[in-house]
């Protein structure tokens, strides 16, 4: 009984991060960061953890079609060097003076601080990013025993990922949650492109990359909320703190970055040191300000962005076709940018009227913490029915969704709807057209 009670504590000195030390009182807790880090948010904050077998009356499961975001990452070789040059040197001025009036936990935490990771190992998915992949898997087989069976084979599984090492981990971690390690080897994959046509369309896109990703304009309301009054109490706030009065949003913004990597790969120890600068409205600014900047560059801010996904809207029908002589099971691992863009061609997540700097204290939809965390995916699962036509289930994040313009008191909607709603994304894809002319 006193070991129990001696567990309990220890977990909750790390998922709440309170201490006894008056300067530690209101320590934000573990559930509060990682429900506010945008497209660094672990899987295991948002991931469903009900894998009991879906069973829907009359109806068996027959075709899968799903696009997953890799897992847990690195940063990239631009963060990495800011966070082993400027976080360090951040490090050093705070430890340094003499006024800082902190809690001894985060000083004693700081001092240890190193960032270990290797400019060479860039974007590498982590051990946390082939775990978030392999349990996926596992859950998925067990929501779909019959559709997903242990054994492999090329007829019924097909599995594709971009010219990157962090997708080929997360597919190979997916594929050993569905047939253990020692059956990997067999699987067949097809050549990985760096700019795939269905798993990175906007790679291909020239006009999406000129005129949005590369135009100075599509970020204005990230700039005017930055230099806005929210972002300044923040700036602030960490000034404050820190007693560092150079500090600025590009500063407290790369805190934020580390802060979420960190965190996101080690469940089972403390978040990053550099969480605790933070409260929840600090996080929560930092959040939206990532929210602004996928909105217009990944989402709904221009048509043309989840207009181009077409080309995915296609493969997936392809895919389901109660005809296809295709493999049963299609996965595809792939980036936030695809994820995003698909969503925003679901019309999911759409609110009334397009985000901008002013929407800080609205109500919004468009969370990328909930929407795109690693490991983020979206399912079409075929369902062939009794007395009934082809029916598809359609799934974000292993949770039912309802697609607009499908029933929305039905988990089911059928295929010749959804191929309505999406005619002009099968039969008027015309992707060159939109992305060279």
């Amino acid at each position: 009984m006193c070991n129990i009670f001696i567990i309990i504590i220890s977990l909750s000195f790390l998922t709440v991060g309170y201490y006894a030390d008056d300067k530690c009182r209101g320590s934000i807790s573990r559930e509060d960061i990682e429900s506010h880090l945008s497209t660094k948010t672990p899987y295991r904050a948002i991931a469903n953890f009900n894998d009991k077998p879906l069973v829907i009356e009359g109806c068996q499961p027959q075709r899968l079609w799903a696009v997953i975001r890799h897992g847990t990452r690195n940063p990239s070789k631009k963060v990495i060097k800011k966070a082993k040059t400027k976080l360090m040197d951040i490090k050093q001025d705070i430890l340094s003076r003499e006024d800082v009036d902190m809690c001894p936990d985060f000083l004693q935490r700081l001092k240890t601080w190193q960032f270990n990771v290797s400019a060479e190992e860039e974007k590498f998915l982590v051990a946390e990013g082939e775990d978030e992949l392999l349990e996926l898997a596992e859950r998925m087989q067990n929501r779909f025993p019959q559709l997903l069976p242990e054994e492999y084979d090329p007829s019924r599984f097909y599995f594709k990922y971009t010219a990157t090492q962090r997708t080929l981990k997360s597919a190979q971690s997916f594929a050993t949650g569905l047939f253990g390690r020692h059956k990997i080897g067999e699987i067949v994959y097809p050549e990985a492109l760096h700019k795939d046509p269905v798993l990175r369309f906007y790679k291909l896109c020239s006009r999406w990359q000129s005129d949005v990703d590369k135009n100075p304009q599509t970020f204005d309301n990230v700039r005017k909320f930055l230099q806005g009054g929210q972002m300044l109490h923040v700036i602030e706030h960490l000034r404050q703190i820190t007693r560092l009065s150079h500090l600025d949003a590009n500063t407290v913004r790369l805190i934020y970055t580390i802060c979420g990597f960190e965190t996101a790969w080690q469940r089972r120890k403390a978040p990053s040191v550099w969480c605790q600068l933070f409260d929840r409205n600090t996080l929560k600014t930092l959040e939206f300000v990532e929210d602004l900047e996928y909105y217009w560059n990944d989402g709904y801010g221009y048509e043309l962005t989840h207009r181009i996904a077409c080309p995915a809207m296609a493969n997936m029908f392809k895919h389901i076709d109660p005809q296809s002589s295709l493999p049963n099971s299609t996965f595809y691992f792939t980036h936030s940018g695809t994820v995003l863009k698909l969503l925003a061609h679901l019309g999911l997540y759409k609110d009334q009227m397009p985000l901008t700097h002013q929407d800080f204290d609205k109500e919004r939809k468009w969370r990328t913490s909930t929407i795109d965390a690693f490991a983020s995916n979206v399912a079409f699962v075929l369902y062939e029915c009794n007395n009934r036509e082809p029916m598809v289930l359609t799934m974000h994040q292993e949770r039912v969704i309802h697609i607009p313009g499908c029933p929305q008191d039905s988990d089911l909607c059928s295929l010749r709807t959804l191929r309505q709603l999406f005619a002009d994304s099968v039969d008027n894809c015309n992707f060159e057209e939109m992305c060279f002319k």
